[in-house]
């Protein structure tokens, strides 16, 4: 077992270094100079559950962010999926967000409503794992699933038995990794933010906050955070939903994309002015990823 460890599971520094791997491959397959190239990932939110509560996250408190029986539908995900044709978006469809997607009740349907519509495109998923069997993750491949993360909370065991299920359901080793957050690892192996001020606990200290004040943010350069009712939120760490830019389900994806709030918000931010809320309390170092995105939007004629 330990020694599928390394091959398979990653820490922060290595998913770092994973997801700059996937803009750097992103650019590389862009042929042509479509003004939404510069999106990298469209993260969508497809439920408000969750089945666990880490510390780390909002979750963790039911009276910060609690539980919500509100799900993306599969024709909601049809409307969304129909656009990102029509716009031919090139990037990463992300199944993340505020809950546990593999909650939501149409989910292997939402998969193949996407991999529909953009056949071609790398779809992928976060999740605690907690739902799988073999016949679930067979069926959510079958779907379209292009690879799955699976963040590992409880101990060292889980590997083996993660390892059982992708065996029998017959997944090869590239389309699945582990992420390691169980024991003593730095930040229980995550880049830590304070999810836009949401949360509040020991590992982050006010001064972070005061720290990237004045630097720049690429994140509404590079990726659209998509929610369960076709709101693209500004940020995927605005757990508040204090920026709602746009609907991508009423919307043309060139219209949030481009739309003055988000015009708006780019201008500050990409000088280093998060006077914005929620930006003046989120303590996210955004220069992370997205460089190229932040150069090629402000090289458009838009």
């Amino acid at each position: 077992m330990n020694n599928l460890i390394p091959t398979v599971s990653v820490d922060q520094w290595q998913m770092i270094e994973h997801r700059r791997q996937q803009e750097s491959d992103h650019w590389q397959k862009i042929q042509e100079r479509n003004a939404l190239n510069s999106i990298l990932t469209i993260e969508i939110n497809t439920t408000e559950l969750c089945n666990r509560f880490c510390v780390f996250c909002p979750r963790h408190d039911p009276k910060v962010y609690d539980n919500r029986n509100l799900h993306l539908t599969v024709k909601g995900a049809t409307i969304i999926a129909e656009e990102l044709e029509r716009s031919s978006f090139e990037g990463k469809i992300s199944f993340s967000g505020f809950g546990e997607n593999l909650l939501n009740p149409w989910f292997p349907e939402i998969i193949s409503v996407f991999r529909k519509h953009r056949p071609n495109n790398v779809i992928e998923c976060n999740t605690n794992g907690d739902k799988l069997d073999e016949h679930y993750t067979r069926r959510i491949f079958d779907a379209g699933m292009s690879i799955i993360y699976v963040n590992l909370y409880d101990g060292a065991e889980q590997v083996e038995h993660f390892d059982k299920i992708f065996t029998m359901a017959g997944i090869p080793q590239e389309k699945y990794r582990y992420r390691v957050h169980w024991g003593d690892m730095e930040n229980h192996g995550l880049v830590l933010n304070n999810r836009s001020g949401v949360v509040d606990w020991m590992g982050i200290e006010e001064s972070t906050v005061e720290a990237v004040k004045g630097k720049p943010c690429y994140y509404p350069f590079y990726k659209m955070f998509v929610d369960w009712n076709g709101d693209c939120v500004l940020c995927c760490n605005d757990w508040n939903r204090e920026q709602i830019v746009g609907n991508l389900i009423t919307q043309s994806l060139h219209d949030v994309w481009f739309g003055k709030p988000m015009r708006k918000i780019r201008e500050k931010l990409g000088k280093g002015d998060r006077s914005e809320t929620p930006c003046k309390n989120c303590n996210v170092d955004g220069t992370l990823f997205g460089k190229q995105s932040y150069d090629f939007i402000n090289g458009l004629d838009t």
